[in-house]
């Protein structure tokens, strides 16, 4: 019988009751398609109990696609997410698709999976999460979501439906420039992110680890470069620092400040690393050395993984299959490692007694 009141049953009741999102009802009443066993029979029995009976016109509007690829970023000031929005934006435009973007007011789990959730509530194509492992939850707390979607992440988690950065081997690969130019150890300044969760940082160690090298404590900094500055002026003080590897390219611009005003010569006295490439590293003064990132690829490649998991999206006009190069791609591709590279420039030198 229909519940009680004279207030009519909705879908979102049915997706209430049901404990999944509005779209994947939805998408249970256009036949089931990518909606889990699991979530096909809660939804069957929240329309039982209700006795939920959906209009004509709801039935019309379950079987329209929001033609939009729903985006869900942490942290979009930063330059990887800005240079991966523009490219996720522009190949998306390419597959004749749009976007929505949504940051979540916070990074605790509450607030994740609400953004999460209001995405998948717009009924999009699917859902791109970006970087996913900077928060302090398990990232299968997550995922998988119903429906299709991708996550970009700093390192490879789940195995699937992935775009990884290969942070930690950039970590790793920069750390060891650092240790063959001469230097004992290698000091690092990492970004805020949880100690188990920051790949960059875990490179670093297994650099160090492997090498026999003393492992330093990290110095973990904010975002905000005049924080970096601080930091530079603290390890200024300290003779035994004659390399250090920061996080990303604009903390290391603090440091190499700090340090200058203590006097120090980068890289004469003191080495100093980046991470990601900024578009100005190489005109700072000195050029900054640096692991080169392909944000913009990375956003492009997203997109096609995650269009490649929808039917109406997988043939090109001549029947092929291509990725964001236009290079045809095998369908079960369902992620995609994007190495770093290093680019050496005048910020890092052998340590003063090697010269």
């Amino acid at each position: 019988m229909r519940a009680s009141g004279k207030k009519s049953v909705s879908i979102k009741d049915v997706a209430k009751l049901a404990g999944v999102s509005v779209s994947s009802v939805s998408r249970y009443l256009n036949g089931g398609s990518n909606v889990s066993p699991a979530s096909q029979k809660k939804i069957a029995q929240a329309i039982e109990t209700l006795n939920y009976r959906p209009s004509a016109l709801a039935r019309a509007l379950v079987r329209e696609i929001n033609p939009a690829i729903a985006v869900v970023t942490i942290n979009s000031s930063q330059l990887g997410p800005t240079q991966m929005l523009g490219g996720i934006e522009a190949r998306a435009r390419e597959r004749g698709a749009s976007i929505t973007i949504s940051v979540p007011e916070t990074d605790r789990r509450e607030d994740i999976l609400n953004s999460l959730h209001m995405a998948a509530d717009q009924n999009p194509l699917g859902i791109i999460f970006m970087y996913p492992d900077m928060v302090d939850e398990n990232i299968s707390d997550f995922f998988p979501l119903e429906g299709p979607y991708v996550m970009v992440t700093g390192q490879q988690t789940m195995g699937a439906h992935e775009v990884s950065l290969c942070d930690q081997e950039g970590g790793e690969i920069i750390t060891r420039y650092l240790l063959s130019l001469g230097h004992k150890t290698v000091y690092h300044v990492a970004v805020p992110v949880r100690l188990e969760y920051n790949r960059r940082l875990q490179g670093w160690r297994k650099a160090l680890e492997n090498t026999g090298s003393y492992i330093p404590d990290p110095i973990i900094c904010g975002w905000d470069p005049e924080d970096a500055r601080e930091i530079g002026r603290r390890l200024a003080l300290n003779d035994d620092v004659t390399a250090v590897f920061a996080g990303n390219d604009e903390l290391a611009i603090g440091l190499i400040s700090g340090l200058r005003d203590m006097g120090k010569r980068v890289p004469d006295d003191v080495s100093v690393a980046g991470f990601d490439d900024h578009p100005l590293s190489g005109f700072w003064d000195p050029g900054l050395t640096t692991i080169h990132q392909e944000f913009i690829r990375a956003g492009r490649e997203s997109v096609d993984l995650l269009l490649r998991q929808i039917p109406q999206y997988q043939e090109n006009p001549d029947g092929g299959i291509t990725d964001a190069n236009g290079d045809e791609t095998e369908i079960s591709k369902k992620s995609l490692d994007i190495h770093g590279k290093l680019i050496i420039r005048n910020s890092t030198g052998a340590p003063r007694q090697e010269k």
